[in-house]
Formats: C-alpha cells, structure tokens, sequence
C-alpha cells in the first residue's frame, strides 16, 4: 500500500486499498487516487495497525508526526481532530464542510456521501468561544435552508465534547 503525504496532501495511490476506503466512506476521488483530508489520515493512522504514511522521501511518519504538520497548517486541527474522531467512532461518516461556513457535514449511519445528504453541520469551537448574535443565527439559518440541522461541539480543555444543536424557533 502507498500513502503519500506531500505538499500538506495524503494520497492514496494503491489502487485496491484507495477503493476499500472509499466504500468505507473515506476520502475523494481524483484521477484514480484517493485524497484524504487530515482528519481521515490521521483517524486511519490511530485506528489501523498496517497504514504507512509517507513523506516524499521515503520516511514514515508516525501519528505525531502528521499531528504536529496538521496543527502548523491548521491551529485548530487538534480540536477539530478530536471531534471527527468521536463522530466517526459513533458511526457516522464525516465530510468538510466548508463550503457550508462549518467544520464537517456528518452523514447518518448507514448513509454515504452521494447516495443520501448530510443530517448535521457541526462547527467545532473551544469552551472559551464567543461571537455575536447575528453569526450565530447566520450559522443557523444556513443549515436550515439547506435541510440540515446545525451542531456546535465544544470542546473543553480536557478534550471532552458536548454537542449542542441549535435550531430556529418561529411561534
């Protein structure tokens, strides 16, 4: 199997092991290479015993090795990291969501990307976090018109997550 991470990307290059993980919901397709997001090396790299990432040299990276060149590309990737993991324990398929303005869109179980949509977008942020009134609500409404419901996860500084799902009341 060839996992290659090069210029702040992870591709998978083995055709057989690229096909098994996007049945599996991992990654995107892209001229017969599978592109994983950071979350899902990493997830793949904690979880399997066999999944040898490389650099372009030739060097395996272990876990903290993609941890710390996630968080320089990203600050907020070890907080992300820690609520794709959950979500994707629980069974859920979890995508970007940055063309929605949040972290991920998370698939129920059983639903994979292209054959049914997202059910939340969950926008990651500390315990410390603040933000007005109207990008709260913006975050809120976007969901809703876009048929999904919207889920803020907090993170503390134990690493521990509540998830709270906002939605618009009208009387």
């Amino acid at each position: 199997m060839t996992v290659l991470f090069t210029k702040g990307k992870v591709w998978v290059t083995d055709d057989g092991e690229a096909k098994k993980l996007l049945e599996k919901g991992f990654g995107e397709e892209y001229g017969g290479k599978v592109l994983l997001s950071p979350e899902e090396t990493l997830f793949l790299k904690e979880r399997r015993r066999e999944f040898p990432v490389q650099d372009e040299k030739g060097k395996e990276l272990t876990f903290e090795d993609l941890m710390k060149k996630f968080t320089k590309i990203d600050k907020e990737f070890p907080r992300k990291y820690i609520v794709y993991r959950d979500l994707r324990t629980r069974g859920y398929i979890v995508k970007t969501g940055f063309k929605f303005g949040t972290h991920y869109r998370v698939y129920g179980r059983g639903i994979r990307p292209g054959e049914g949509h997202a059910i939340w977008l969950v926008h990651c942020v500390p315990e410390e976090f603040t933000c007005d009134f109207h990008t709260f609500s913006g975050k809120v409404r976007l969901a809703q018109n876009v048929r999904k419901k919207m889920i803020y996860a907090v993170v503390d500084k134990e690493g521990d997550i509540t998830y709270y799902k906002i939605e618009r009341f009208k009387p």
